[in-house]
C-alpha cells in the first residue's frame, strides 16, 4: 500500500507541473476562477487529471492554492469518496431512478464501474470505459441537481466534474443548462471534452474554455514507468497508441499488447495490399473481435494508425498524414455508433488506400498498388 500511495503522489507531483493547472490555480489565487470551466483537448491531454487536481486544491485542508495530496480531503477526492466532489460520466441505459442513476444497472456493469473507478483512483490519467455507456444520462444530471443544492457537512468548495460533456443527450443537456444558469453557492463546475464542437452550444458558451495540449512523450513515459514497467517498455506501449496516455494505461491493464499489435499489423498489411481476399478474411476476424466489445475494435484501429504512420511513408506530407488520421478517426467514431463492423473496415481500407495510392511504405518493400 505504501508503494501505491507513493506512486499516486508522484503522479500528483507531475500534474502539479501542468501549465494549464498552474493558470487555473493562479486564477483561483486572484479570485478570478470561473465557476464553469470547459477543459478541452485531444485524448491523452490529461483533462480529467487536471480537474481532479483542482478539486483537491479547492478542498485541501493543509495547503492554500495547492494540493498536498496527503490530507483526508485530497485522498478522498482521489478515491471519489469526498461529499464535496461529484463525478458524472457516461452510463449505460436502464436507469430510471432519479435518486440513484445506477440503481437499475446490472450487477456485472456495477462491478465494472467499481473496477474502473478504482483504476482511475490509482492513476487519474486512466480513461474509464464502460460497455454500452454512450451518453451522459438525464438520470445522472437529475441526481446531480438534487444533491448540488444540499449543504455539505465538510469545509471547502463543492466541485462537479462532468466527463465527456459532448455525450450529454438533449434532455440531459437541457437539465444541466439550468444548473449552469443557477449554480449552487461555493460550487465549481468542470466539464471535459475531446470533441467540444459536438457539445450543446448553450452549455459551451456558458463555460470558460481552457484548451489542453497532448502530454509530451517524455511525460507519458514518466507516468507509465512503475515497479513492473521499465522506461523502455513504457515507451513501447505509449508509442503503439500514438502517445495517448489513457489508451496506454488501458492496454497495460488489459495485458493484450501482443494480440492487439498483431491485429493492427494485419490491418496495415491489408491496407497496403488492397486484395479483396485479404479484406474479406480480415473482416471475418474483425467481426469476431467486435463480439468482445466495440472499445477493443476502436483500440485496435488506434494501434493500426500508429503502425501505419510508423512505417515512414516515403515523402509523406503532413497533410497526407492528417488525412489518414481522419480516416481512422471516422472509423473509430462509426464503431461507437454501432455501425456494421465489416462495412466500417472495408470503407477504412478503401479510403486510406486512396490517400496513400502510389506511395511506398517503409523499408520492407510495401507498395500501395492499383
Amino acid at each position: 500500500m505504501a508503494k501505491e500511495t507513493a506512486i499516486i503522489l508522484d503522479i500528483n507531483a507531475h500534474i502539479s507541473r501542468n501549465k494549464s493547472l498552474k493558470l487555473l490555480a493562479q486564477a483561483l489565487r486572484k479570485d478570478r476562477l470561473a465557476h464553469a470551466i470547459l477543459l478541452s483537448g485531444v485524448l491523452g491531454s490529461g483533462k480529467e487529471a487536471v480537474a481532479l487536481e483542482m478539486a483537491k486544491i479547492l478542498n485541501c485542508t493543509e495547503e492554500e492554492y495547492t494540493a498536498c495530496g496527503k490530507c483526508s480531503a485530497c485522498r478522498r477526492i482521489a478515491s471519489f469518496e469526498h461529499p464535496n466532489f461529484q463525478f458524472i460520466y457516461p452510463l449505460p441505459g436502464g436507469s430510471k431512478d432519479k435518486d440513484n442513476p445506477a440503481a437499475s444497472l446490472k450487477d456485472e456493469i456495477l462491478e465494472i464501474i467499481k473496477s474502473e473507478l478504482s483504476k482511475k483512483a490509482s492513476n487519474p490519467y486512466y480513461r474509464i470505459e464502460i460497455p454500452g455507456a454512450n451518453f451522459v444520462r438525464i438520470d445522472s444530471i437529475r441526481y446531480l441537481k438534487n444533491n448540488s443544492y444540499l449543504k455539505s457537512a465538510e469545509q471547502g468548495k463543492r466541485v462537479i466534474l462532468v466527463s465527456r460533456a459532448e455525450k450529454m443527450n438533449d434532455e440531459a443537456a437541457n437539465a444541466f443548462l439550468k444548473l449552469l444558469e443557477e449554480p449552487p453557492d461555493d460550487t465549481y463546475i468542470f466539464l471535459t471534452s475531446s470533441k467540444p464542437d459536438l457539445m450543446v452550444s448553450t452549455i459551451r458558451s456558458r463555460c470558460q474554455e481552457v484548451k489542453l495540449k497532448r502530454l509530451a512523450k517524455s511525460e507519458v513515459e514518466e507516468i507509465l514507468v512503475s515497479d513492473t514497467l521499465s522506461r523502455e517498455e513504457a515507451a513501447a506501449y505509449a508509442k503503439s497508441v500514438n502517445w495517448d496516455i489513457g489508451s496506454a494505461l488501458r492496454l497495460i491493464d488489459e495485458g493484450e499488447f501482443e494480440n492487439r499489435m498483431s491485429l493492427a499489423n494485419e490491418i496495415v498489411t491489408v491496407i497496403t495490399s488492397g486484395k479483396a481476399l485479404d479484406i474479406s478474411g480480415m473482416n471475418r476476424k474483425m467481426a469476431i473481435v467486435a463480439k468482445e466489445g466495440k472499445e477493443k475494435i476502436a483500440a485496435v484501429f488506434h494501434l493500426a494508425l500508429s503502425c501505419l504512420l510508423e512505417k515512414k511513408i516515403n515523402d509523406i506530407q503532413r497533410i497526407t498524414e492528417l488525412k489518414v488520421a481522419e480516416c481512422f478517426d471516422k472509423a473509430i467514431d462509426l464503431v461507437g455508433r454501432n455501425i456494421y463492423i465489416p462495412m466500417i473496415f472495408s470503407s477504412l481500407v478503401f479510403e486510406t488506400r486512396n490517400i496513400l495510392k502510389g506511395k511506398k511504405i517503409g523499408g520492407e518493400g510495401y507498395k500501395v498498388v492499383g
